[in-house]
């Protein structure tokens, strides 16, 4: 590795490195400048990046670095992984989340305080330990936007959408609703034509008269009005027979515009079936990947794990740079699983590494949880600790809190952007910061 200090003829001196690094780790980061250089060799710099006066106008090979002392080392282009322009706010907050302890008091204080810096993500995590530590803390739950229902807290928006309800123009409103303030007369008169088709074809398809079936799947096939689609997605889409769902795909995918879109994302997301799930990817047209990507990214944060990894997936095909940092942010995530048990209250639950239940009890465990243990993801196993909710109960509901490291979310990353760091959050952070600096957010990235 390449350094010198910029009164040097450029030579390796390797000693120059380590009185750079003892300096930093005196001075400590919050009172330096916010620039950051990542070593091939895994280390930092930090200081302030500076043009090098005696190369104007040329290609600069060595990147010129002052320390708060005034110490200046230069470090060759290709010793480096990338270089990150940082606003010193974000230096002053690594130096403060270094310090702080793992309490709820301390949290809460460093919450506040990037609030009030506006660095909305840093106080998520922050928030997030203050609940972990303490789930009765009401104020830490309001600030995440969750309420308090059936005796737990859940998410505001998953609340109101499990009772019929969205978002629009900032306030809650029923889907039917929606639909009304988002098309005119004449569109409405036109989806409830199409209803009245596709249930009849539904009903055709599902019959038993093999001619009617064919007619049905011989009409259902020819229909390209987008109109069509809602009517598509609640006879054929939403059908317990894969079958009729696939066939309901396969006509959405022929379909321009966002009412088909919708169904397709549905069924890639949730559908059972990996032949119904691929189809609706893969029949989302390239016009249609602006309107679809935001819901993928939405659902990079789901409560499973299944649904994150098939966002990810996703995205590979549909997504560009605004689904970089979602992806970074979903690399490891955090599930929680409920599981019923009629053991005593009081005790705790094993499960081993395939799976089974320590005590031989009817227990189960979710089938993420145990896919995770079957596949080797949780080497010790899991310890599930009673819910303090449901300790005086008879039948109590058990707790499992899992940390996943999502392969499909790395595989996403990898495709994207050509670049691995593994499952380094910050270290994807700080290189899509530099990339960003360099390049500008919406750069296209190559996809095998």
């Amino acid at each position: 590795m390449r350094w010198h200090r910029q009164d040097q003829h450029p030579e390796p001196i390797s000693w120059v490195i380590l009185i750079v690094a003892a300096l930093i780790s005196l001075i400590g980061p919050s009172l330096l400048q916010a620039d950051l250089i990542k070593l091939s060799n895994g280390g930092e710099l930090r200081g302030r990046i500076i043009k090098n006066p005696m190369n104007k106008g040329a290609a600069e090979e060595w990147i010129h670095l002052e320390t708060l002392t005034g110490a200046r080392v230069v470090v060759h282009q290709s010793d480096t992984q990338f270089v990150t322009i940082r606003s010193l706010t974000v230096e002053e907050y690594e130096g403060h989340a270094k310090r702080a302890v793992m309490t709820v008091e301390s949290q809460w204080q460093l919450a506040e305080w990037c609030r009030q810096k506006s660095l909305s993500q840093q106080r998520q995590v922050h928030l997030m330990e203050i609940v972990e530590i303490d789930p009765t803390h009401a104020k830490a739950q309001a600030a995440l936007g969750r309420v308090w229902h059936n005796a737990e807290w859940i998410d505001r928006d998953e609340l109101m959408a499990s009772r019929g309800y969205v978002k629009y123009k900032g306030r809650y409103v029923t889907t039917q609703e929606l639909d009304v303030f988002q098309q005119t007369t004449d569109e409405l008169d036109q989806e409830r034509a199409w209803y009245k088709k596709i249930k009849l074809w539904h009903g055709w398809l599902v019959g038993a008269q093999e001619e009617r079936r064919k007619t049905a799947v011989n009409a259902l096939k020819q229909v390209r009005d987008t109109h069509a689609a809602p009517a598509l997605i609640r006879y054929l889409c939403e059908s317990s027979n894969a079958d009729v769902r696939l066939l309901g795909s396969t006509v959405l995918s022929t379909m321009a515009g966002h009412r088909a879109v919708s169904g397709l994302v549905k069924l890639t997301l949730l559908d059972v079936d990996s032949e119904v799930r691929f189809v609706s990817l893969n029949g989302i047209q390239p016009e249609n990947f602006e309107s679809a990507q935001p819901v993928f990214i939405k659902e990079l944060k789901s409560a499973s794990n299944t649904v994150v990894g098939r966002a990810a997936v996703a995205l590979v095909r549909v997504g560009d740079s605004k689904a970089i940092a979602p992806l970074i942010d979903a690399l490891i995530t955090t599930h929680r699983y409920k599981v019923r048990s009629d053991e005593p209250v009081g005790e705790t639950y094993s499960f081993g590494t395939d799976g089974s239940f320590a005590s031989g009890s009817d227990s189960r465990l979710p089938p993420d949880v145990e896919l995770a243990l079957r596949t080797g993801q949780l080497p010790q196993g899991v310890i599930v600790l009673p819910s303090p909710t449901t300790a005086n109960l008879q039948k109590k509901m058990v707790l499992v809190k899992v940390q996943h490291r999502n392969h499909d979310v790395l595989t996403a990353l990898r495709k994207m952007t050509q670049q691995d760091f593994g499952y380094e959050k910050r270290t994807w952070h700080l290189w899509w910061a530099a990339e960003k600096t360099v390049g500008g957010s919406d750069k296209p990235f190559p996809k095998k």
